[in-house]
């Protein structure tokens, strides 16, 4: 079902048929609101991160980056020889922990630690300034500690989806799958502006259309997890410094 479809028939459900256009930018608001919070599978993007030797970064995060779903590397076996079984997970940190590490050019290591920064400065637009043009670069991602080598990091993040231009007219069929949501979830913003008082019930009944959807998509969420020391405070011989037999 197209885009302009959806607003068509939640303008008739919510008695507004005339408010196609106030429909479609309803319908990107709820697009928006569902790449932004759920980590959906249809948005993850799997990209490779080469990491060069002596180095913490930065490193630019590509322009629909959303967020880091995980990011990891095979360990080499030996120096300038293959990668061996061993795959190491980078560990998500913020700015003031990154800033925080002790740096030296003597301290070289398997990096064990990612923080990102996305702030507007880190930002790159392609007009020059924030909001001016397209995003290139969402922002920039450091490593710690820097490696001792050439590494290639697999990273996979959450995209950004565009909006949909002039949806009410629009041909396209929006990347989210269940139309059954969207139609009825844009039908109860639209029953605010016309002041519909099964607004409330068209939203629960949105939100109850929606979380099988959720659960089946993301399968992931019903296996079994770990419960752990927070890694970046409770690494084994963590008062040891690291070596390349003991990354870790």
């Amino acid at each position: 079902m197209s885009a302009a479809q959806i607003c068509l028939l939640a303008g008739q459900i919510a008695k507004g048929p005339g408010m196609t256009a106030i429909a479609g930018q309803y319908l990107n608001v709820i697009l928006t609101d569902l790449w932004k919070k759920r980590d959906l599978m249809i948005n993850r993007v799997t990209v490779p991160l080469i990491v060069q030797a002596a180095s913490y970064g930065p490193f630019a995060l590509p322009g629909d980056y959303n967020r880091t779903y995980d990011i990891f590397y095979q360990i080499p076996a030996s120096p300038g020889g293959t990668v061996s079984s061993i795959t190491q997970f980078l560990e998500s940190a913020t700015m003031e922990q990154f800033d925080s590490e002790f740096k030296s050019p003597s301290i070289i290591n398997y990096p064990y630690e990612f923080a990102n920064d996305m702030s507007t400065q880190a930002q790159v637009w392609s007009g020059g300034s924030p909001g001016s043009g397209t995003m290139t670069s969402a922002g920039q991602m450091f490593i710690y500690p820097q490696s001792s080598g050439q590494l290639t990091l697999t990273h996979r993040y959450m995209k950004r989806q565009p909006d949909i231009v002039t949806p009410e007219t629009s041909a396209l069929i929006p990347w989210f799958e269940d139309q059954q949501y969207l139609i009825h979830e844009t039908a109860a913003y639209l029953m605010g502006v016309t002041g519909d008082d099964r607004e409330d019930g068209y939203h629960a009944k949105a939100e109850a259309i929606l979380r099988p959807y959720l659960i089946m998509e993301g399968s992931e969420q019903a296996a079994v997890k770990m419960i752990t020391l927070d890694p970046r405070h409770f690494h084994f011989a963590r008062g040891v410094r690291p070596t390349k037999a003991m990354p870790f």
